[in-house]
């Protein structure tokens, strides 16, 4: 019994000591952009704005100034015996880069993402199908800004 205790006793006093501290915490640094400018299509570059959700402040002296392009391709990668495309690869690419305020570019990356569609004859279908599988790619893309911003903008 007395073992027990002491190597309790000895187990809290060299784990309270070891330097252990959460990750995740809510002081977690916000990053603060004084405005961002965001070109290419404009429901994806709504989507990319309105999700990022960073923190404006334009008085702060260091807020960072946004600007990122967001282009979309599809090609052609599986044809049937007619020669009529029944797959396409979608590939959506966001280029974004951090500036101060004197526009010195502090931290910049690309990031792109692609996915492999079914296509068929029903246009309006391929169309939803299609705009569904960018905002998909373009929400991964999101969180990958988010945290590459957060652990590179220190």
């Amino acid at each position: 019994m007395k073992n027990k205790i002491f190597i309790i006793f000895l187990l809290l006093i060299t784990l309270s000591g070891c330097g252990f501290s959460t990750i995740y915490t809510d002081s977690s640094k916000q990053v603060v952009i004084s405005r961002s400018e965001i070109i290419g299509d404009k429901d994806l570059a709504f989507n990319l704005e309105q999700k990022l959700n960073f923190k404006r402040d334009e008085k702060d002296l260091n807020a960072y100034i946004f600007k990122a392009q967001v282009y979309d391709t599809a090609e052609s990668s599986l044809v049937d015996n007619r020669g009529i495309s029944t797959e396409e690869i979608i590939k959506l690419t966001v280029s974004y880069q951090f500036q101060d305020k004197n526009g010195l570019v502090i931290y910049q990356d690309a990031i792109s993402k692609d996915k492999r569609v079914a296509v068929t004859d029903n246009l309006s279908n391929n169309f939803l199908m299609k705009n569904n599988e960018k905002r998909i790619l373009l929400d991964s893309i999101i969180q990958n800004i988010l945290f590459k911003s957060r652990v590179s903008l220190r």
